[in-house]
């Protein structure tokens, strides 16, 4: 079989119906004959049709499409099962809850050629009625996945926007020189976390705007439990990072830095916003309290994990408990 140029990868976990119509979009990129490419599904254990639809699927494709069963122990070991077993000179990500056109694929491997990189991110959009949106602030709509707006093809040396993990092409280079994603972030963060080491080491990045995955998300998932959910989450794995990139000590600072912002700042901020009845706001405010507990909490446990070992706080936040609520 000819190795492709680029391995397509979509980590899933019971999300069959999804799934379907994503794969026949993945399996449908326009090459124009310039390079080749195949799709590996990696099922993390999913109880529902999952494999059946990547069968059918696979037999009706043009392109080779494989499936690979996961035991269920998380995302981020998913993510490496796809590093360890892709074939193609470039592996993109793609998320089991996006859609896109067919020229996506084209479009990052263009920048990446062009502008020789070594990664290439593109933007996500929300995929809502514009009078749900209307309802999200900016620190919501970035915790449900929404990209930063970069209007036309760049390259970034230093700190680019940083994509999301379902929307990114990487060099099979930059595993062999950063190594892969980290297992221990159980409370998600692994694509934020591979980036930002992807830039310490010098990894350039560029920029695709035309590239854009839509999200597809329930209204009904825009709740105070979803956003109190990604933001505990969040402020997890954003401590673990900074632990493992600053040290102890600047993140301690750090912790309670974010606690008087959260005490001087967010707080006041967020009763003013219910008292003018601005919802946008006292969600975005909301979500930053919580992220400033989930930041400190996960800070004392590295600090003295047997004083502060809170696993049943951790398990609630764990990245796959919220795949199970979604």
């Amino acid at each position: 079989m000819e190795t492709p140029t680029v391995s397509i990868v979509i980590p899933t976990y019971n999300r069959a119906v999804m799934l379907r119509n994503i794969l026949t979009c993945m399996a449908g990129q326009e090459t124009d004959g310039a390079f080749t490419f195949e799709v590996l599904v990696i099922d993390d254990a999913s109880s529902d049709d999952t494999a059946a639809v990547v069968q059918e699927i696979s037999e009706q494709a043009a392109v080779p499409v494989r499936y690979l069963l996961e035991e269920g122990k998380g995302y981020t070991r998913v993510l490496n099962r796809a590093v360890a077993e892709f074939r193609g000179e470039w592996l993109a990500f793609f998320d089991d809850d996006q859609m896109t056109h067919s020229t996506w694929l084209k479009q990052l491997l263009a920048v990446g050629v062009e502008q020789g990189v070594d990664m290439v991110g593109g933007p996500v959009l929300l995929d809502l009625p514009e009078s749900v949106l209307a309802g999200i602030g900016p620190v919501c709509r970035d915790l449900y996945g929404e990209s930063p707006e970069v209007r036309k093809p760049q390259m970034f040396v230093e700190m680019p926007p940083l994509p999301s993990g379902g929307n990114r092409l990487v060099r099979r280079l930059v595993f062999e020189q950063i190594g892969t994603f980290d297992e221990k972030m159980l409370t998600g963060g692994c694509d934020r976390d591979f980036l930002l080491r992807a830039v310490a080491a010098g990894i350039t990045t560029g920029w695709a705007p035309d590239a854009a995955g839509k999200h597809l998300i329930l209204p009904e998932r825009i709740t105070y439990t979803h956003i109190k959910w990604y933001s505990l989450q969040w402020g997890c794995s954003f401590a673990y990072i900074d632990w493992k990139r600053l040290g102890a000590l600047q993140t301690i600072l750090s912790s309670i830095g974010r606690v008087g912002q959260a005490l001087l700042i967010n707080f006041p901020l967020m009763v003013a916003a219910r008292l003018t009845n601005n919802h946008s706001e006292t969600l975005d405010r909301q979500a930053l309290l919580w992220r400033a507990v989930g930041y400190t909490r996960k800070t004392l446990n590295l600090s003295a994990p047997r004083l502060f070992p809170q696993q049943k706080f951790f398990s609630r936040v764990e990245f796959r408990r919220g795949k199970d609520n979604t």
